[in-house]
């Protein structure tokens, strides 16, 4: 079992410049002619990886050949930060540059990592490091568990950190990584986009494929007008990952805070792209031994957002600050060391735990990288403004939430999590719920957009726009957006977002009732098909699929699933889910969904109108019969899925010289 593509909904119905590199996610691909799916083209992938890698050779030696003439460095270190030239760009050299016990307690990793009833360790997984140089493979918290894929590269200190924070095994108990048993593939960052292409995973069980990566590196060049600019590198990467669903690269954001006055608007390079999940960094959120929101403070290096379209970066944030791991100049070397560099691997380590959950959960099965960065994005800690915001994203990484909200879906939670496709023919879905009358609702949209075009302009980069919408009592309710002409100020909510492929609509204190998501587009699709994953808290559960929620059958029966759906607890001849759908009371005689008044016309050729009551996620069929005996109801053509809103019909039709007869019908919205 896994996520599926339609989930029903509740009575079963379907619902229907110093530029800094970071990496990216994955989803499904379109089936435009460029973007066949790469699984089913292996050659093709094959020798677009040969491609790509010689296309890295060629910029590398161009850049070189420059550097010596001009008498520029190729490879040296400023102020803890590793510089190695790796292209030119408009002439100018492009370098690539590292952005370097309580990071596990802040992303509340330590709370599902060897610990009942998750017992989870990374175990069966393996990860990417793509970095200055390799991993120390010897190193003891590592054991055999790191494989070098450029193994004529020298060992390289910030890898290395970064390989422990991931997966140190815990020699050095203060020092274990996040998923202390996972497998590591080390990468020299040099052809990283070929090398990412060919080892992507682009379904479910593919062992020798990966499902994640870390890349805690970016590019500096002389230009900080590149800050924030969809350059030809983050549009390379989404190309690259566009065609990978199910692999998802965490990056760092960058520490060019104070590049800028005011600290806004200085990520860039791979961070820009819109399909990666870009780690900003916080100090501990950590008092004594215990997870503390209050303390995870903004770092004075962390990049901000906005990026130059007004796109939410970073996405989410995690522990920067102080990170104590493996050093590479001896297999007991340790070093404690701050920056984003510490903070994406604290989120990747972290992730890798949730991969594997969700693996043992639903025998095998991979989450689709839309589905892992909305799960994750969708359970963050908010911090900073109420909603996101351009410092802190969605809030602080919280592996337990993520895991909590598994659990639940794996125990049959409807709506939890569903990964499903918007289409030309099928341009929209809608998913109704029953608000479970104790937290706050909120539902978040995530997906994979084709890589749009490098420019630098200001206009947004999405392709494919989704929008999410949620109806209800008091609503509509709409996503939340930040302008970026006034980066600091808290998100709004009042349109849809047309700028972003995370969307979220929050509802701190709903009303009462049913609730419809819509999940749409704008304009038309690039392929024929968009995938998208959408995750939701904050409604009811049905754990005995009975179409009657947990909450319903725990006010009316003490129990969630002693409800008997077929039964006619009051003897008013309407069954429990009939008088859940009607909104009436299953332990009272008098409460039933009846015509509250008519309107009897004086004679056989004027109007007849009905009243009933109305509820909120119900839509109301009047239907018309000239003999129960030979004639069934028929509905009218004009009284077919009243909305709640409308609890009146009038029937102008004369009909003289005949009986007539009525009735209402009420079923749930879908």
């Amino acid at each position: 079992m896994g996520a599926q593509q339609r989930k029903t909904g509740i009575g079963g119905f379907e619902s229907l410049a110093p530029a800094v590199l970071l990496l990216l996610l994955s989803a499904f691909p379109a089936l435009a002619q460029k973007h066949s799916r790469l699984e089913e083209r292996s050659l093709e992938r094959k020798a677009l990886v040969e491609k790509l890698a010689m296309q890295a050779t060629t910029n590398k030696r161009k850049a070189r050949e420059w550097a010596q003439s001009k008498g520029k460095p190729v490879r040296f270190e400023r102020n803890g930060r590793l510089y190695e030239l790796t292209e030119l760009r408009n002439g100018e050299p492009v370098y690539y540059v590292t952005f370097n016990y309580h990071a596990a307690i802040s992303t509340a990793a330590d709370k599902v990592r060897n610990t009942t009833p998750y017992n989870l360790n990374g175990d069966g997984l393996t990860v990417g490091v793509w970095d200055e140089g390799s991993v120390r493979n010897t190193h003891q918290e590592f054991g055999t568990r790191v494989s070098l894929k450029d193994p004529s590269t020298a060992f390289g200190n910030h890898g290395t950190h970064v390989a422990g924070t991931i997966g140190a095994s815990g020699y050095s108990l203060w020092k274990q990584g996040m998923a202390p048993s996972v497998l590591i593939d080390s990468y020299d960052w040099d052809d990283d986009i070929a090398e990412m292409t060919g080892v992507a995973s682009t379904a479910p069980g593919q062992a020798t494929k990966l499902y994640l990566s870390n890349h805690s590196y970016g590019f500096t060049i002389n230009e900080s007008y590149l800050f924030g600019e969809y350059w030809s590198r983050p549009a390379s990467v989404d190309d690259v990952v566009y065609d990978s669903p199910y692999y998802l690269p965490f990056v760092s954001a960058g520490n060019e805070q104070e590049d800028v006055i005011g600290g806004f608007g200085t990520v860039s390079s791979y961070g820009v792209a819109k399909n990666v999940i870009t780690i900003g960094a916080v100090k501990d959120a950590v008092s004594g031994t215990a997870r503390a929101l209050g303390n995870a403070d903004m770092t004075y290096f962390s990049s901000w957002g906005p990026v130059n379209d007004g796109r939410i970066k970073p996405d989410i944030v995690a522990n920067g600050w102080e990170v104590g791991s493996a050093g590479s100049s001896s297999d007991d070397a340790y070093f404690i060391s701050n920056g984003t560099s510490m903070a994406s691997p604290n989120a990747c380590g972290s992730a890798a735990l949730l991969v594997e959950y969700y693996k043992e959960l639903f025998s095998g099965g991979a989450m689709r990288a839309s589905t892992l960065k909305g799960l994750i994005i969708h359970t963050a800690d908010n911090l900073g403004n109420a909603g996101p915001d351009y410092k802190f994203g969605w809030g602080l990484m919280n592996t337990k939430a993520a895991a909590d909200l598994l659990k639940d879906y794996a125990g049959g939670a409807p709506l939890r999590l569903t990964e499903a496709t918007v289409t030309a023919s099928q341009p929209s879905d809608t998913y109704a719920f029953q608000w479970n009358g104790v937290d706050p609702i909120r539902v978040t949209l995530c997906w994979t957009d084709p890589a749009g075009a490098a420019d630098a302009d200001a206009e947004p980069d999405l392709i494919n726009d989704l929008d999410l919408q949620i109806a209800g009592p008091g609503g509509p309710f709409y996503p939340y957006k930040l302008n970026k002409n006034i980066p600091g100020n808290p998100a709004t909510a009042n349109s849809e977002n047309n700028v972003d492929n995370v969307e979220q609509v929050y509802i701190a204190s709903p009303s009462s009732g049913m609730y419809t998501i819509t999940v749409d587009y704008d304009g038309s699709l690039t392929g024929t098909t968009q995938w998208y994953s959408l995750l939701v808290s904050g409604n009811s559960s049905d754990s005995d699929f009975d179409g009657m929620p947990d909450s319903w059958e725990q006010l009316y029966f003490s129990n969630p699933t002693n409800g008997v759906a077929t039964a006619d607890l009051d003897g008013d001849g309407l069954d429990n889910l009939g008088e859940y759908i009607a909104g009436t009371l299953p332990n009272d005689t008098g409460s039933v969904f009846k015509v509250t008044a008519f309107n009897a016309p004086p004679s056989n050729d004027a109007p007849f109108v009905l009243n009933w009551s109305t509820k909120p996620g119900r839509v109301y069929n009047v239907g018309y019969s000239g003999n129960l005996v030979y004639y069934p109801f028929s509905v009218f053509a004009d009284g077919t899925n009243l909305p709640y809103t409308q609890n009146s019909y009038t029937d102008a039709v004369e009909h003289a010289g005949s009986a007539h007869f009525y009735h209402v019908e009420v079923q749930l919205d879908q």
